[in-house]
Protein backbone atom coordinates (compact mmCIF):
# COMPACT_ATOMS: atom_id res chain seq x y z
CA UNK A 1 0.00 0.00 0.00
CA UNK A 2 1.44 3.49 -1.25
CA UNK A 3 0.08 5.99 1.43
CA UNK A 4 1.96 9.73 1.39
CA UNK A 5 2.85 11.14 4.72
CA UNK A 6 0.74 13.85 4.27
CA UNK A 7 -3.08 13.38 3.48
CA UNK A 8 -5.78 16.19 3.05
CA UNK A 9 -8.20 13.18 3.51
CA UNK A 10 -9.48 10.37 5.60
CA UNK A 11 -7.57 7.03 4.87
CA UNK A 12 -10.98 4.63 3.85
CA UNK A 13 -11.14 1.34 5.98
CA UNK A 14 -10.04 -0.90 3.27
CA UNK A 15 -7.19 0.81 3.07
CA UNK A 16 -6.47 0.76 6.39
CA UNK A 17 -7.40 -3.15 6.92
CA UNK A 18 -4.80 -3.87 3.62
CA UNK A 19 -2.19 -1.99 5.84
CA UNK A 20 -2.70 -4.17 8.67
CA UNK A 21 -2.81 -7.03 6.41
CA UNK A 22 0.76 -6.39 5.41
CA UNK A 23 2.03 -6.71 8.67
CA UNK A 24 1.47 -10.54 8.67
CA UNK A 25 0.33 -12.13 12.33
CA UNK A 26 0.17 -8.71 15.28
CA UNK A 27 -1.10 -8.34 18.44
CA UNK A 28 -3.84 -6.22 19.01
CA UNK A 29 -4.18 -4.08 22.25
CA UNK A 30 -7.52 -2.24 23.23
CA UNK A 31 -7.08 1.64 24.62
CA UNK A 32 -8.29 0.66 27.78
CA UNK A 33 -10.85 3.32 29.01
CA UNK A 34 -14.64 3.43 29.70
CA UNK A 35 -17.57 2.00 27.87
CA UNK A 36 -16.61 4.50 25.14
CA UNK A 37 -13.32 2.71 24.28
CA UNK A 38 -15.20 -0.32 24.95
CA UNK A 39 -17.73 0.53 21.74
CA UNK A 40 -14.38 1.13 19.87
CA UNK A 41 -12.48 -1.82 20.48
CA UNK A 42 -15.54 -3.85 19.73
CA UNK A 43 -16.02 -2.20 16.33
CA UNK A 44 -12.05 -3.15 15.50
CA UNK A 45 -12.10 -7.07 16.22
CA UNK A 46 -15.37 -6.70 14.12
CA UNK A 47 -14.03 -5.41 11.83
CA UNK A 48 -10.28 -7.25 11.91
CA UNK A 49 -13.13 -10.87 12.01
CA UNK A 50 -14.53 -9.79 9.19
CA UNK A 51 -11.37 -8.86 6.96
CA UNK A 52 -9.84 -12.70 8.28
CA UNK A 53 -6.73 -10.95 9.84
CA UNK A 54 -4.37 -12.63 11.77
CA UNK A 55 -4.44 -11.25 15.13
CA UNK A 56 -4.45 -12.22 18.54
CA UNK A 57 -5.78 -10.11 21.46
CA UNK A 58 -3.29 -8.92 24.76
CA UNK A 59 -4.20 -7.74 27.85
CA UNK A 60 -2.28 -4.26 28.89
CA UNK A 61 0.65 -5.32 28.80
CA UNK A 62 3.01 -6.97 25.65
CA UNK A 63 3.17 -10.35 26.15
CA UNK A 64 6.58 -11.67 27.72
CA UNK A 65 8.77 -13.43 26.40
CA UNK A 66 9.53 -12.59 22.56
CA UNK A 67 12.26 -11.09 20.85
CA UNK A 68 10.09 -8.72 18.35
CA UNK A 69 6.56 -7.84 18.51
CA UNK A 70 3.95 -6.25 15.72
CA UNK A 71 1.46 -4.44 17.84
CA UNK A 72 -1.63 -3.13 16.34
CA UNK A 73 -2.49 -0.32 19.33
CA UNK A 74 -6.15 0.92 19.64
CA UNK A 75 -7.88 3.59 18.78
CA UNK A 76 -9.53 6.21 21.43
CA UNK A 77 -8.71 9.67 23.13
CA UNK A 78 -6.34 8.55 25.58
CA UNK A 79 -2.94 10.52 24.72
CA UNK A 80 -4.15 13.92 26.33
CA UNK A 81 -2.60 15.49 29.56
CA UNK A 82 -5.93 14.82 31.47
CA UNK A 83 -5.89 11.37 33.13
CA UNK A 84 -2.28 10.59 33.93
CA UNK A 85 -1.93 8.02 31.50
CA UNK A 86 0.83 9.75 28.95
CA UNK A 87 4.25 7.91 30.56
CA UNK A 88 2.75 4.67 30.42
CA UNK A 89 2.02 5.09 26.80
CA UNK A 90 5.93 6.59 26.66
CA UNK A 91 7.00 3.45 28.08
CA UNK A 92 4.93 0.94 25.79
CA UNK A 93 5.80 2.87 22.58
CA UNK A 94 9.16 2.89 23.68
CA UNK A 95 9.81 -0.71 23.71
CA UNK A 96 12.75 -1.97 22.11
CA UNK A 97 10.88 -4.88 21.17
CA UNK A 98 8.71 -3.22 18.91
CA UNK A 99 9.11 -4.43 15.39
CA UNK A 100 6.61 -2.48 13.88
CA UNK A 101 3.34 -0.44 15.46
CA UNK A 102 0.23 0.50 13.95
CA UNK A 103 -1.85 3.07 16.63
CA UNK A 104 -5.46 3.13 14.97
CA UNK A 105 -7.09 6.52 14.82
CA UNK A 106 -6.35 8.35 18.21
CA UNK A 107 -6.64 12.02 19.50
CA UNK A 108 -3.13 13.75 20.64
CA UNK A 109 -3.20 16.99 22.66
CA UNK A 110 -0.05 18.44 24.87
CA UNK A 111 1.58 14.98 24.96
CA UNK A 112 5.19 16.07 23.24
CA UNK A 113 6.69 13.42 24.94
CA UNK A 114 4.63 10.66 23.36
CA UNK A 115 4.96 12.46 20.06
CA UNK A 116 8.62 12.29 20.29
CA UNK A 117 9.78 8.75 20.84
CA UNK A 118 7.74 7.50 17.64
CA UNK A 119 9.92 6.59 14.91
CA UNK A 120 10.18 5.17 11.93
CA UNK A 121 8.27 1.50 13.03
CA UNK A 122 5.06 3.57 13.41
CA UNK A 123 2.24 4.43 11.40
CA UNK A 124 0.12 6.50 12.94
CA UNK A 125 -3.61 7.29 12.29
CA UNK A 126 -5.27 10.80 13.39
CA UNK A 127 -9.11 11.16 13.87
CA UNK A 128 -9.02 14.66 13.67
CA UNK A 129 -6.98 17.18 12.04
CA UNK A 130 -6.07 19.21 14.74
CA UNK A 131 -4.05 16.20 16.02
CA UNK A 132 -2.44 15.20 12.95
CA UNK A 133 -1.61 18.78 12.51
CA UNK A 134 -0.33 18.78 16.10
CA UNK A 135 1.79 15.28 15.30
CA UNK A 136 3.01 16.74 11.96
CA UNK A 137 4.70 19.95 13.78
CA UNK A 138 7.02 17.57 16.32
CA UNK A 139 7.64 14.43 14.55
CA UNK A 140 9.65 13.73 10.82
CA UNK A 141 9.76 9.95 11.54
CA UNK A 142 6.78 8.25 11.82
CA UNK A 143 4.01 8.21 9.31
CA UNK A 144 1.17 9.99 9.99
CA UNK A 145 -2.17 10.04 8.37
CA UNK A 146 -5.99 11.39 8.57
CA UNK A 147 -8.52 8.31 9.79
CA UNK A 148 -12.21 8.16 11.07
CA UNK A 149 -12.76 7.01 14.26
CA UNK A 150 -12.68 3.37 14.30
CA UNK A 151 -16.50 3.39 15.61
CA UNK A 152 -17.82 5.00 12.83
CA UNK A 153 -17.69 1.41 10.64
CA UNK A 154 -19.47 0.14 13.49
CA UNK A 155 -22.40 -2.47 12.83
CA UNK A 156 -24.71 -2.11 15.84
CA UNK A 157 -27.13 -4.69 15.17
CA UNK A 158 -24.11 -7.15 15.05
CA UNK A 159 -22.62 -5.96 17.85
CA UNK A 160 -26.14 -6.32 20.15
CA UNK A 161 -27.16 -9.60 19.12
CA UNK A 162 -22.96 -10.96 19.61
CA UNK A 163 -22.93 -13.22 22.49
CA UNK A 164 -22.02 -11.51 25.88
CA UNK A 165 -18.94 -14.66 26.90
CA UNK A 166 -18.56 -13.81 30.32
CA UNK A 167 -17.72 -16.19 33.13
CA UNK A 168 -20.65 -17.74 34.77
CA UNK A 169 -20.06 -15.48 38.29
CA UNK A 170 -18.96 -11.89 36.93
CA UNK A 171 -22.84 -11.11 37.90
CA UNK A 172 -21.82 -7.78 38.86
CA UNK A 173 -20.57 -6.76 35.46
CA UNK A 174 -24.19 -8.04 34.14
CA UNK A 175 -25.62 -5.83 36.52
CA UNK A 176 -24.29 -2.83 35.24
CA UNK A 177 -25.45 -3.63 31.77
CA UNK A 178 -29.15 -3.51 33.60
CA UNK A 179 -28.12 -0.66 35.14
CA UNK A 180 -27.51 1.28 31.77
CA UNK A 181 -30.65 0.26 30.24
CA UNK A 182 -32.61 1.18 33.68
CA UNK A 183 -31.29 4.31 34.26
CA UNK A 184 -31.90 5.21 30.91
CA UNK A 185 -35.39 3.96 30.54
CA UNK A 186 -35.99 6.16 34.15
CA UNK A 187 -34.47 9.63 32.94
CA UNK A 188 -36.01 9.64 29.25
CA UNK A 189 -38.00 12.83 28.74
CA UNK A 190 -41.05 13.36 26.69
CA UNK A 191 -40.71 15.35 23.78
CA UNK A 192 -43.72 17.25 21.39
CA UNK A 193 -44.75 14.97 18.95
CA UNK A 194 -44.16 12.26 21.32
CA UNK A 195 -40.40 11.26 21.32
CA UNK A 196 -38.63 10.34 23.89
CA UNK A 197 -34.98 12.27 24.88
CA UNK A 198 -31.85 11.11 26.67
CA UNK A 199 -29.22 13.34 28.84
CA UNK A 200 -26.04 12.29 28.68
CA UNK A 201 -23.24 14.85 29.52
CA UNK A 202 -19.72 14.33 31.18
CA UNK A 203 -18.35 15.19 34.68
CA UNK A 204 -15.06 15.09 34.29
CA UNK A 205 -11.80 17.11 33.02
CA UNK A 206 -12.95 17.11 29.86
CA UNK A 207 -16.18 18.89 30.54
CA UNK A 208 -16.35 22.70 29.42
CA UNK A 209 -19.28 23.34 31.95
CA UNK A 210 -21.22 24.95 28.93
CA UNK A 211 -24.12 22.58 30.05
CA UNK A 212 -23.70 22.96 33.59
CA UNK A 213 -27.93 23.88 34.15
CA UNK A 214 -28.28 20.11 32.90
CA UNK A 215 -25.72 18.23 34.35
CA UNK A 216 -26.70 18.50 37.89
CA UNK A 217 -30.17 16.84 37.16
CA UNK A 218 -31.19 13.43 38.39
CA UNK A 219 -31.96 12.60 34.57
CA UNK A 220 -28.62 13.37 33.43
CA UNK A 221 -27.04 9.39 32.74
CA UNK A 222 -23.39 9.61 32.01
CA UNK A 223 -23.45 5.34 30.45
CA UNK A 224 -20.08 5.94 29.69
CA UNK A 225 -18.42 5.95 33.39
CA UNK A 226 -21.25 2.50 33.77
CA UNK A 227 -18.39 -0.16 34.09
CA UNK A 228 -17.41 -2.26 37.31
CA UNK A 229 -13.46 -1.24 36.19
CA UNK A 230 -11.77 -0.10 33.72
CA UNK A 231 -12.65 -2.14 30.21
CA UNK A 232 -9.33 -3.50 28.86
CA UNK A 233 -9.88 -6.72 27.37
CA UNK A 234 -11.31 -7.38 24.47
CA UNK A 235 -14.76 -9.71 25.66
CA UNK A 236 -15.77 -6.98 28.33
CA UNK A 237 -15.39 -4.60 25.46
CA UNK A 238 -18.49 -6.59 23.87
CA UNK A 239 -20.48 -6.72 26.49
CA UNK A 240 -20.29 -2.97 26.98
CA UNK A 241 -21.42 -2.08 23.81
CA UNK A 242 -24.09 -4.87 23.80
CA UNK A 243 -25.26 -3.47 26.63
CA UNK A 244 -24.76 0.54 25.62
CA UNK A 245 -26.37 -0.15 22.77
CA UNK A 246 -29.70 -1.39 23.75
CA UNK A 247 -29.12 0.89 26.55
CA UNK A 248 -29.61 4.37 23.87
CA UNK A 249 -31.95 2.52 21.59
CA UNK A 250 -34.80 3.79 23.83
CA UNK A 251 -34.75 7.25 23.37
CA UNK A 252 -35.43 9.29 20.32
CA UNK A 253 -33.01 11.94 20.33
CA UNK A 254 -29.52 12.44 22.48
CA UNK A 255 -27.89 15.06 24.11
CA UNK A 256 -24.41 14.74 25.08
CA UNK A 257 -20.76 15.88 25.46
CA UNK A 258 -19.43 12.09 24.87
CA UNK A 259 -18.51 11.24 21.94
CA UNK A 260 -18.66 7.52 21.61
CA UNK A 261 -22.39 7.83 23.18
CA UNK A 262 -22.88 10.45 20.31
CA UNK A 263 -21.61 8.10 17.80
CA UNK A 264 -23.64 4.96 19.02
CA UNK A 265 -26.92 6.88 18.69
CA UNK A 266 -25.75 7.83 15.44
CA UNK A 267 -25.22 4.42 14.42
CA UNK A 268 -28.63 3.77 15.64
CA UNK A 269 -30.44 6.35 13.81
CA UNK A 270 -31.25 8.35 16.47
CA UNK A 271 -31.11 12.32 16.38
CA UNK A 272 -28.32 13.24 17.96
CA UNK A 273 -27.20 16.67 19.64
CA UNK A 274 -23.28 16.91 20.00
CA UNK A 275 -21.77 19.26 22.75
CA UNK A 276 -17.46 19.94 22.43
CA UNK A 277 -15.17 18.87 24.91
CA UNK A 278 -12.37 21.25 26.20
CA UNK A 279 -10.13 20.30 23.46
CA UNK A 280 -11.81 20.12 20.84
CA UNK A 281 -12.13 16.54 19.79
CA UNK A 282 -15.80 16.18 19.39
CA UNK A 283 -15.70 19.28 16.77
CA UNK A 284 -12.86 17.91 14.77
CA UNK A 285 -14.32 14.33 14.32
CA UNK A 286 -17.71 15.43 13.76
CA UNK A 287 -16.39 18.25 10.82
CA UNK A 288 -14.25 14.79 9.74
CA UNK A 289 -16.33 12.02 9.84
CA UNK A 290 -19.79 13.04 10.73
CA UNK A 291 -21.55 15.78 9.01
CA UNK A 292 -21.59 14.25 5.88
CA UNK A 293 -22.53 10.63 6.87
CA UNK A 294 -24.81 11.49 9.41
CA UNK A 295 -27.64 14.17 8.58
CA UNK A 296 -29.28 13.83 11.95
CA UNK A 297 -25.99 14.26 14.20
CA UNK A 298 -25.82 18.27 15.10
CA UNK A 299 -23.52 20.08 16.82
CA UNK A 300 -24.22 22.86 19.30
CA UNK A 301 -22.18 25.59 20.04
CA UNK A 302 -23.69 26.51 23.12
CA UNK A 303 -26.60 24.93 25.35
CA UNK A 304 -28.85 27.38 24.35
CA UNK A 305 -28.95 26.05 20.75
CA UNK A 306 -30.71 23.08 21.85
CA UNK A 307 -33.94 23.37 21.06
CA UNK A 308 -36.12 21.47 23.78
CA UNK A 309 -33.88 23.42 27.09
CA UNK A 310 -36.77 24.82 28.59
CA UNK A 311 -38.37 21.60 27.97
CA UNK A 312 -35.84 19.54 29.70
CA UNK A 313 -35.34 22.35 32.81
CA UNK A 314 -38.83 22.01 34.02
CA UNK A 315 -38.88 18.10 34.13
CA UNK A 316 -41.48 17.14 36.64
CA UNK A 317 -40.69 14.39 39.36
CA UNK A 318 -37.06 14.52 39.41
CA UNK A 319 -37.33 13.38 42.97
CA UNK A 320 -38.81 10.28 41.64
CA UNK A 321 -35.65 9.49 39.27
CA UNK A 322 -33.29 10.39 41.54
CA UNK A 323 -35.19 7.32 44.06
CA UNK A 324 -35.48 4.98 41.13
CA UNK A 325 -31.66 5.39 40.33
CA UNK A 326 -30.53 5.06 43.83
CA UNK A 327 -32.17 1.56 43.51
CA UNK A 328 -30.86 0.30 40.54
CA UNK A 329 -27.12 1.37 42.31
CA UNK A 330 -28.08 -0.52 45.52
CA UNK A 331 -28.64 -3.66 43.21
CA UNK A 332 -25.17 -3.13 41.89
CA UNK A 333 -24.20 -3.61 45.39
CA UNK A 334 -26.20 -6.87 45.80
CA UNK A 335 -24.62 -8.29 42.87
CA UNK A 336 -21.52 -8.15 44.12
CA UNK A 337 -21.98 -9.11 47.52
CA UNK A 338 -23.87 -12.33 46.35
CA UNK A 339 -21.23 -12.87 43.39
CA UNK A 340 -18.75 -12.97 46.46
CA UNK A 341 -21.03 -15.65 48.31
CA UNK A 342 -21.73 -17.76 45.57
CA UNK A 343 -17.96 -18.19 44.67
CA UNK A 344 -18.19 -19.58 48.78
CA UNK A 345 -20.80 -21.89 48.56
CA UNK A 346 -19.61 -23.16 45.18
CA UNK A 347 -16.76 -25.34 47.25
CA UNK A 348 -19.86 -26.93 48.98
CA UNK A 349 -22.58 -27.10 46.69
CA UNK A 350 -22.91 -29.15 43.23
CA UNK A 351 -25.86 -26.87 41.60
CA UNK A 352 -25.85 -23.09 41.46
CA UNK A 353 -29.26 -21.47 40.64
CA UNK A 354 -29.34 -17.62 41.06
CA UNK A 355 -31.67 -14.67 39.53
CA UNK A 356 -29.62 -11.09 40.08
CA UNK A 357 -30.64 -8.06 39.82
CA UNK A 358 -33.43 -9.28 37.38
CA UNK A 359 -31.36 -11.58 35.15
CA UNK A 360 -32.89 -14.28 34.57
CA UNK A 361 -32.47 -17.71 37.11
CA UNK A 362 -29.30 -19.24 35.95
CA UNK A 363 -28.79 -22.93 37.09
CA UNK A 364 -24.82 -24.53 36.92
CA UNK A 365 -23.81 -27.45 38.05
CA UNK A 366 -20.02 -27.51 39.11
CA UNK A 367 -17.25 -29.28 40.13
Amino acid sequence: MDCSRISCSPVPVHAMMELLRELGPFHYMMNQGNVGDALIAASTVALFEREELNFSSCGPELPAGKEEITLVYGGGGGFVPYFGMLPHYVRLFSDPRLRKCVILPQSFRDCDELVDVLDERFTVFCRERASYDYCLSRNGKARFLLADDMAVAAEPEMLKKRPVRLPFLEMEERAWGKRMKRDVKTSLVALPGAGKLAVCLRDDPESTGHAQALKELPLNTDLSVYSVRVIDEVEHAFAYTRWLLKALDQPDAILTDRLHLGISGALLGKEVFLMDNVYGKISGIYELSLRERFPRVHLLNELSEFPWLEKVLTVPDLDRCRERKAKHARQIGKAAALSKYLYYRKEENGVLRVKVCGLRICKKRVG
